[in-house]
């Protein structure tokens, strides 16, 4: 079982799923389309990367419990969709969108459906390590800002963390909107070196871990970071195996020149891509409120699909979606699942 949830986990890692067009006839747009450019300052940025970096220092991902297999009678998967112009296409059908578990399409849906305003269980990542601490300041007031706009405390709740050398959770999960903005306004770098990976890890595996029960939310984690990591003791592939495994959207947020992209974009694009969040490219302070408006809108309008596995195999599912008609348009859905035989 471990064996080919490695096998998965691996084939994943190196780029080598195939990604090509399964259904024939039109070219359909698929998860993978490449995205545009704004008129502002902000960069969505969804095109695949050929590899994923990974540091010798870093644990394997069969490491003791860090290899994720669970039970799954059904897999449930959230997507996102907009046109060129990066308005959110809101009248899809079952019949426009076709999933490949494992490269077979799957034959029939147990439900289809367009979910607007969903409950969000909401984590707020914040990178205050030596690196981005002279962005630190407008990163706080422009996360304030997204809180107290998305933020509705009869249904969400959100936690605020921060990571350097340490990890600092400065709230846990909370509805109470003006706890989490006192403690965005607390941040302050928490000793030097970058645990990112570790950061992120804790996040998914603890507070936005499901706690079970029927109720359709929405989960999330909008990380700012420039993407470096220099000693936490989790991989990459550590993080999105916990991801995928709490069914968890990461959005990643960085701010740089459009001149001057760096190793942690990548970092950042793997995470996004597998995940079906997205990397947004802010390049400067000031265009950062653009960008948390564009998560915002992501993160409030979503499609779910659900479907029984079309295998019995365990491990590491890859997961594509297509969807018709074949005009240019921008997909983002999580790339796999892991299982246990049934």
């Amino acid at each position: 079982m471990c064996g080919l949830t490695l096998a998965g986990i691996g084939e994943w890692a190196s780029g080598r799923f195939d990604s090509s067009n399964a259904a024939g006839g039109r070219e359909p747009a698929s998860a993978h389309s490449s995205d545009h450019g704004t008129s502002t300052g902000v960069i969505p940025v969804s095109a695949s990367l050929p590899y994923l970096p990974e540091g010798s220092n870093h644990l394997p991902a069969d490491a003791p419990g860090y290899t994720f297999r669970r039970d799954v009678p059904e897999v449930r998967l959230q997507f996102t969709v907009a046109d060129e112009q990066g308005r959110v296409v809101q009248d899809l059908s079952p019949d426009d969108v076709r999933v490949f578990d494992n490269q077979q399409p799957v034959e029939r849906f147990k439900d289809f459906e367009r979910a607007q305003d969903l409950p969000l269980r909401l984590g707020l990542i914040v990178d205050t390590s030596d690196s981005v601490k002279r962005v630190l300041a407008d990163e706080k007031t422009a996360a304030a800002n997204f809180l107290d706009r998305v933020m509705r405390p009869q249904s969400d709740t959100a936690f605020i963390m921060a990571f350097g050398g340490d990890i600092k959770l400065w709230q846990s999960s909370t509805a109470n909107r003006q706890d989490l903005l006192d403690a965005i306004a607390g941040l302050k770098q928490p000793g030097w070196g970058t645990r990112f990976f570790d950061a992120l890890y804790s996040a998914c595996s603890g507070e936005l871990l499901p706690a079970g029960g029927a109720k359709l939310v929405h989960r999330a984690i909008v990380v700012l970071s420039d993407g470096d990591d220099t000693d936490s003791i989790h991989s990459l592939r550590d993080v999105v195996a916990s991801a995928e495994r709490g069914e968890i959207q990461v959005y990643a947020l960085t701010i740089r020149s459009r001149r001057a992209p760096g190793r942690g974009d990548q970092i950042l694009q793997r995470l996004t891509d597998a995940t079906g969040g997205r990397l947004y490219v802010a390049q400067s302070a000031g265009d950062l409120n653009a960008a948390f408006a564009q998560i915002e809108r992501d993160l409030r309008t979503q499609y779910y699909v659900s479907f029984r596995p079309q295998q019995s195999t365990p491990g590491f599912h890859s997961l594509r979606l297509e969807v018709r008609p074949s005009q240019k348009l921008e997909i983002h859905a999580r790339q796999g699942y892991y299982a246990m035989a049934q």
